[in-house]
């Protein structure tokens, strides 16, 4: 039997003191009273970027409503143009057709 392990019984904890219980309640008021601040902080935080989001979403929208305006007068002055010169019109594209042409056979030399 020398192999034996000997196995020892374990200790009790000491029974906690009335000042480690003082403490111990004292450390979870202070973590609670700190949980709530950081909790009314990011809530805070939060209103601020819904606000700040919200903010941006009206003005790209209204950024968006305005493009669009115009990019519909501007479609429908160059259709009226077309239709009131289609000659110079296609002898316009013709000619942007050719320069564009031009410009890219002299970037592949």
């Amino acid at each position: 039997m020398e192999n034996e392990e000997k196995i020892e019984t374990p200790v009790p904890a000491p029974a906690p003191t009335t000042d480690a219980c003082d403490r111990l309640t004292a450390a979870r008021k202070y973590a609670c009273e700190q949980y709530e601040k950081l909790r009314a902080v990011a809530a805070e935080q939060m209103d601020s970027v819904r606000n700040y989001t919200e903010h941006a979403r009206q003005q790209v929208n209204e950024g968006w409503d305005v493009t669009c305006s115009k990019a519909r007068e501007l479609h429908k002055a160059g259709e009226a143009y077309v239709k009131e010169n289609p000659t110079g019109s296609v002898l316009g594209a013709l000619g942007v057709g050719v320069l564009i042409g031009l410009l890219l056979g002299v970037s592949k030399r």
